[in-house]
């Protein structure tokens, strides 16, 4: 008997209010400012109910396994530095 091939799982996401797709379960920072087209300087946030949104660094791995489209926004950076 031959296996089924499963077709891979399409992950649905916002970024800057914009729809796209992504074929991996995870997504990184550096990978949604690539798939947004955005400056990789830029700083990346996950919206999220409440008073605060997340910060995303270019390496950490969002999980998008999880109901629901997830929602990211980026914009320049701001710091209190020096």
């Amino acid at each position: 008997m031959g296996r089924e091939e499963k077709a891979p799982k399409i992950f649905h996401i916002i970024i800057d209010h914009k729809p796209y797709e992504w074929r991996e379960p995870f997504i990184t920072g550096a990978e949604i400012k690539k798939l947004a087209g955005v400056d990789p300087s830029y700083g990346v946030w996950q919206d999220v109910p409440g008073p605060k949104d997340p910060p995303i660094a270019d390496e950490q791995r969002v999980d998008l396994q999880k109901p629901g489209t997830e929602r990211f926004f980026t914009g320049k950076k701001t710091t209190t530095e020096g």
